[in-house]
């Protein structure tokens, strides 16, 4: 007897949803790639990372794996939400050869996690396995889980390590535990010649300081927020974002004063955020059947998004740079209650 097989419920869902022309539409505007010039300093620091990982150990043999230098480190640093990861994926994905870094049977040499959040030192080793393609569920001690963690690696061939979010590795770690992990990663880099890439927020700064042989091991690449020298950036990529919608960026957009600065501010100065509202207000247009992407779908996009009322809404109040655009409430001021009759007979 035989069972028919579950209907896939995400697959129905998009089935239902993807009849709207708009939903494509913004589907496929969410898989583009704003490209800025960014993306050109991250292909030279990961070239330069995956040259001196190549480099031969003993220049008298033939290169491979094993013939390896010790490894080096790449910490790139930014805020949430200005595109980090995103342009990692881009660049790991179409490079010649670390493309396929996300099957761990293909010949990609670099894999790459993402620490869960809160994550411990054995919680990265067990997800590092897991990402290897070697899953382990029974208990182990921390030292043994990172013995097959290099074992593993050098099984099948892997020698750069990417680790996304490390800061929950490192933001609570006393002392010793953060020693450890400076340990481990030293011991990765000289013993196992394994290069490591780290993309993080700035609070795992202080990690990376806390050993100055770790330390000088590592470049690090910022991944700075929006500033008056890259607003062009956001220009071009929302009219480059409309264009591919099929609208057109309204004239508003360049006469409104400070339209891109505001929308910068709206976007927490993050690049990656910016254009998050960027897609909501095409699809605010595409839905409303306009043919223009003006600043009024970028205002109605953001009080939808935050639920900010219009003073509040950096599109249209006039002192738009003083608001706070990561609190959602704030509390209103009142004002005292007015003296009653009888005191002021008694100030008189």
């Amino acid at each position: 007897m035989t069972t028919s097989s579950k209907p896939d419920a995400a697959a129905l869902l998009f089935e239902q949803h993807s009849r709207s022309e708009t939903y494509s539409v913004m589907e496929k505007l969410r898989a583009q790639y704003a490209r800025t010039p960014r993306d050109g300093l991250l292909a030279e620091r990961f070239e330069k990372l995956i040259g001196a990982a190549v480099q031969r150990h003993d220049v008298t043999r033939p290169a491979g794996f094993d013939n390896r230098g010790v490894g080096s480190g790449l910490a790139i640093i930014g805020p949430t939400g200005v595109g980090k990861s995103r342009a990692i994926r881009r660049f790991l994905s179409r490079h010649v050869v670390l493309a396929g870094y996300d099957d761990p049977k293909s010949p990609s040499p670099l894999i790459s996690v993402s620490s869960p959040s809160p994550c411990t030192s054995m919680q990265l080793a067990r997800a590092i396995l897991r990402r290897s393609g070697y899953p382990i569920e029974r208990d182990l001690p921390a030292h043994r889980l990172w013995e097959m963690v290099w074992e593993r690696l050098d099984l099948i061939k892997k020698f750069v390590l990417h680790i996304d979010e490390l800061q929950h590795v490192t933001q609570h770690l006393s002392e010793k535990d953060m020693q450890e992990v400076v340990n481990l990663l030293k011991h990765a880099m000289e013993a196992r010649r394994i290069s490591i890439v780290i993309s993080a927020v700035d609070t795992v700064l202080p990690f990376l300081q806390f050993d100055p042989q770790l330390f000088r091991r590592f470049d690090f690449m910022e991944f700075e927020k929006i500033s008056p020298s890259t607003l062009g950036d956001l220009q071009r990529a929302v009219h480059d974002f409309a264009k591919s919608a099929g609208v057109t960026a309204d004239e508003s957009l360049e006469t409104h004063r400070d339209f891109y600065s505001r929308l910068a501010h709206a976007g927490l100065g993050a690049f990656g955020y910016s254009i998050v509202l960027t897609h909501l207000a095409i699809e605010r247009c595409l839905k409303s059947g306009d043919d223009k992407l003006t600043v009024e779908h970028f205002t109605g996009a953001f009080a939808q998004k935050s639920a900010f009322p219009l003073d509040r809404n950096p599109f249209k109040a006039e002192r738009w740079h003083e608001i706070d655009c990561s609190a959602l409430f704030v509390e209103k001021q009142i004002a005292p209650p007015e003296p009653s009759v009888k005191n002021r007979r008694k100030k008189r």
